[in-house]
């Protein structure tokens, strides 16, 4: 299924590997440097004219959305439950 992460962009669930809140993130010096490692391979993706509430990882790119990760965690699993036919509410 399609997950749509802000800015028009929309990846496939499968491929993501996390969802992180940013505000974590901000207070780990070692997730700043992955953020900045990234940022420097252009492999870094800001969807949210720095404004970002979550981190989204994929194996190949580093999104930073403008959606909670709250939000994009219940898009997700919602997506999951109809892909696999699940109704659980």
């Amino acid at each position: 299924m399609l997950l749509h992460l802000g800015d028009e962009e929309v990846i496939h669930s499968k491929d993501v590997l996390a969802i992180l809140d940013i505000n974590a993130l901000k207070a780990s010096e070692l997730a700043l440097e992955f953020l900045k490692k990234h940022e420097n391979n252009q492999t870094l993706t800001d969807l949210s004219g720095n404004a970002a509430k979550s981190v989204i990882i994929t194996d190949k790119t580093i999104y930073l959305s403008p959606l909670s990760a709250s939000t994009l965690k219940k898009r997700a699993s919602d997506r999951l439950e109809l892909e696999n036919g699940w109704n659980i509410k």
